[in-house]
């Protein structure tokens, strides 16, 4: 459906060519689910890089998350219902000269949980947000 991205706050000084950032994915459920269930959706979030592209001073990154969602059918785990999502952002690294030589995607932290709950305790989608640290190496001078 859609992703947000927010700034992290740190508890140290950032660092150069580091970018830290909230991403947040709100993904439809085809499969609904019960909030209360033991078996509750699992969730694996797989990042990517683009080929980075340089614009003046502005290095930007295109980034794509591979999302994929189980659910299981009526507590059933021999029935898992498998959905996948592919979202894409850019990352931003200003006051660059070059192209980087590699660029890395780390997830710090996540938390998941059921998004637009009925007042049943029915799920109708997924929210998913990773704590990201986006790095890039630049070029040897």
């Amino acid at each position: 459906m859609a992703v947000y991205l927010s700034p992290v706050g740190l508890a140290a000084a950032p660092a150069a060519n580091t970018l830290n950032v909230l991403a947040t994915y709100k993904e439809r459920l085809c499969w609904k689910y019960s909030v209360n269930s033991s078996t509750q959706p699992s969730v694996t979030v797989t990042y990517t890089t683009g080929t980075p592209k340089l614009v003046d001073t502005t290095v930007f990154v295109p980034v794509t998350a591979q999302i994929t969602i189980t659910t299981q059918s009526n507590n059933c785990v021999c029935n898992p219902h498998i959905q996948t999502y592919t979202e894409n952002f850019e990352a931003a690294f200003q006051g660059q000269t070059a192209v980087p030589t590699a660029v890395n995607v780390t997830v710090v932290g996540r938390d998941q949980f059921g998004y637009c709950v009925n007042s049943c305790g029915i799920a109708s989608a997924y929210a998913i947000n990773d704590s990201l640290t986006i790095t890039i190496t630049p070029p040897a001078a």
